[in-house]
């Protein structure tokens, strides 16, 4: 049975043709690529705001689809924002343009391994997924360039149809220019010196091999550019073998080649897309170190009629390089410093999903030119070499192809405008772009990295004076107690196996500490949860807290919303042996989870993440039982801002302030020197955290978990709506 991807789309009223937005565009695109028709399309009406893509239904060919409406589509899957997939066996909803991708990637996978698809995913397969809340990288590509993108498609579309709207300049997205930057600076490869080691080899092996008449590597293609005695370029090409699945033929280089320097580019051929490194040597660094080795003609070096080193070094290269066997000799001296990697993809030196998903933002803006882009290539001539190289990939053009675009069109206008040496500002002189901002690529908020941000380290006289504004404001936390008091216990020996959160070889000390956890928390949900309540274990992880919830109040529906597959699996084996109905499975951020919910809980959220659980639970008035963690991951987002109160804003503390305040309330360890001032500090952010929650009208209550031992973070926030009923102390 083929699982439904529900996305959005709209068919016109003649049925020949649709609309969508980009993210449903990327989908169709990545089904194309993997080859796989193991999915039904399920295309949900939607609002017109962003369909900035208008297709023929002939491009879903081969592929199953239909379209609906929301109110037709299955209850979990209306709890979460589209894209979704919807495995009802499993009672798993996975959201998210690039939570869904990834699932994509790794379920054809399993497949069709010759396809080697799981190499899309990147070293580590980590490759979009971290999410959009804590990687700059994952948020200009799953959500800042779609928007961006789409509305710059709208604007072009109203120039071409007359509108109001329309307009001779546009101005080009400030997310554009951050891919233009993030392509202009140094390419980062996992175990560098490793990598380098082995391309090393690699070369030299194969310049070897070619100087002796032997095989070169099949998958390799080696480049080289020097100088002849006229002072031209010459290029040696040392050609692969045979040819391998997805070739993408000859690499066109649009680099200029300096003429003090010999330069060597090699290429190897993976399965999705090539693999490219640069060996740069200064001639005159070259013929002083070949000259000490005996290698060159020592008169070349020293000729004295030559009045620059350069010339002194093209020389000795012309008089040594003659042939195969003396470009052996040549190379044998290159060293690891000489590599260079080449900036190919945007994610380093292979492709990966991103380079999909932005293909088909681009690809879809030159579309909607028209193959016009001269006046693109003023701004952003990085990401349009990029979309060349792209487009000459064979697998890549075939899926391009298949969804309508004119990739070859596409390739041969950009030739035209590599080729040329006047670049007209204008598209048929009636089109042209202004950048929106000046980008600055130091700037923290341009940092596009998998990972999350460096966390902020505050010093002793930042703290005392963030402390010092509370105290003179007379804000200090007021901690309560537990709904149960000290009778916080749960008798885990009447439970199944399978409810108890112990893991592995897990000491038995951390699996006691984690049920006290728990404990806490369940017994503070019990005094609030009303029978057909839902209750939302947000940041589920392995399901240890949702779990429980949904063994002890069978009466209660029970979501688990956490983004890391691997844990939602462990979460499902446990389910099945349980054989629990009332719990449903979301993998995806937690700004995808829309649904309404009565009771929403987090165990340790990291950092913002607590924050982002407390605005849910604000958003769908609905009670929280939250226990915050990792204060000193506190940052802001484009969802965020801190501090969360009017009551500590008003006191002028600044965000920097703040940070300092979580930075020094993750010093709470037991029996350390710092651990008061870390529990006044931990305690003082609950307390915005708290004094936000009751401006939107929140009884809350700030308690200490029981026993403080069970955890340094043991703060635990309690809240409930004013119309509803709680036992809360």
């Amino acid at each position: 049975m083929k699982m439904k991807i529900y996305l959005q789309g709209c068919q016109t009223n003649d049925g020949t043709s649709f609309t969508c937005p980009l993210s449903s565009s990327v989908i169709i695109f990545i089904l194309r690529y993997c080859q796989t028709n193991k999915y039904e399309l399920m295309f949900v009406s939607h609002s017109q705001e962003e369909s900035c893509c208008s297709y023929s239904v002939e491009i879903l060919s081969g592929l199953s689809w239909s379209f609906t409406t929301l109110p037709d589509v299955p209850k979990p899957v209306q709890n979460v924002l589209l894209p979704s997939v919807y495995q009802p066996e499993t009672a798993l909803v996975r959201s998210g343009l690039c939570v869904l991708l990834r699932s994509i990637i790794k379920e054809t996978h399993k497949t069709s391994q010759h396809l080697h698809l799981i190499d899309l995913l990147g070293f580590r397969e980590g490759s979009m997924k971290m999410c959009a809340e804590v990687s700059g990288w994952t948020k200009l590509c799953e959500v800042d360039l779609s928007h961006s993108i789409s509305q710059l498609i709208l604007k072009l579309k109203a120039n071409k149809l007359g509108k109001p709207a329309s307009a001779k300049q546009l101005t080009l997205p400030c997310d554009l220019m951050k891919l233009e930057g993030h392509f202009l600076k140094k390419c980062r490869v996992h175990n560098d010196d490793k990598a380098r080691r082995v391309e090393m080899i690699r070369l030299k092996d194969n310049v070897l091999k070619f100087a002796q008449g032997g095989n070169v590597d099949s998958s390799t293609h080696v480049d080289v550019r020097y100088f002849n005695e006229l002072g031209q370029q010459t290029k040696l090409t040392i050609p692969r073998a045979k040819v391998i699945d997805g070739d993408v033929g000859h690499f066109k280089s649009f680099a200029s080649y300096n003429n003090s320097c010999l330069q060597i580019e090699q290429a190897l051929y993976l399965h999705h897309g090539v693999r490219k490194i640069k060996v740069e040597k200064l001639l005159d660094n070259t013929a002083t170190a070949l000259s000490t080795n005996g290698n060159i003609n020592t008169d070349a070096s020293t000729d004295k009629t030559s009045t620059t080193t350069e010339e002194r070094g093209l020389k000795c290269l012309n008089s040594l390089v003659k042939g195969p066997s003396d470009l052996a000799d040549l190379v044998q001296q290159l060293t690891l410093s000489d590599i260079q990697y080449v900036h190919t993809y945007s994610e380093g030196i292979e492709m990966t999903l991103a380079d999909l998903i932005l293909f088909v933002y681009i690809c879809s803006l030159l579309e909607m030119l028209n193959f016009n882009y001269c006046c693109l290539f003023a701004h952003v001539p990085s990401i349009l070499k990029w979309a060349h190289h792209m487009a000459s990939l064979s697998t890549v053009a075939s899926a391009g192809e298949q969804m309508g675009w004119s990739v070859k069109g596409m390739r041969d206008a950009l030739d035209k405008i590599f080729e040329s040496k006047n670049i007209i500002n204008g598209v048929e002189a009636e089109l042209s772009f202004i950048q929106e901002t000046e980008v600055n690529l130091d700037d923290d908020e341009m940092e596009l990295t998998r990972c999350a941000k460096m966390k902020h380290k505050a010093l002793k006289p930042e703290v005392i004076q963030a402390l010092k504004k509370l105290e003179t404001a007379n804000i200090q936390p007021i901690i309560g107690n537990h709904p149960y008091g000290d009778q916080v216990h749960i008798d885990w020996s009447t439970l199944p196996p399978d409810v108890h959160p112990k893991e592995g070889d897990v000491p038995e000390s951390r699996n006691q500490r984690k049920c006290q956890q728990l404990e806490n928390l369940v017994t503070a949900v019990q005094s609030i949860a009303k029978p057909g309540d839902v209750l939302v274990d947000f940041c589920s992880g392995g399901g240890h807290l949702g779990i429980v919830m949904a063994y002890l109040l069978p009466e209660c529906q029970v979501y688990l919303v956490e983004n890391k597959e691997e844990s939602l699996l462990k979460s499902c084996s446990r389910l099945n042996s349980l054989k629990l109905k009332n719990v449903t499975l979301y993998q995806c951020n937690l700004d995808y989870f829309v649904g309404k919910f009565d009771v929403g809980v987090c165990l340790h959220a990291c950092g913002s993440a607590t924050d982002m659980v407390l605005q849910l639970c604000l958003k769908s008035q609905a009670s929280f039982v939250i226990c915050p963690c990792c204060y000193g991951s506190i940052q802001k987002t484009h969802l965020l801002s801190y501090p969360r109160s009017q009551k500590f804003i008003t006191i002028d503390l600044s965000y920097k302030d703040f940070l300092t305040l979580g930075h020094a309330a993750d010093q709470t360890e037991f029996n350390i020197a710092l651990e008061d001032r870390g529990r006044l500090c931990m305690s003082l952010v609950d307390t915005d955290r708290a004094e936000y929650a009751m401006e939107m009208g929140y009884t809350v209550n700030l308690c200490s978990l029981k026993p403080l031992s069970c955890t340094p973070k043991n703060n635990l926030l309690i809240g409930t709506t004013n119309f509803r009923k709680a036992h809360i102390c």
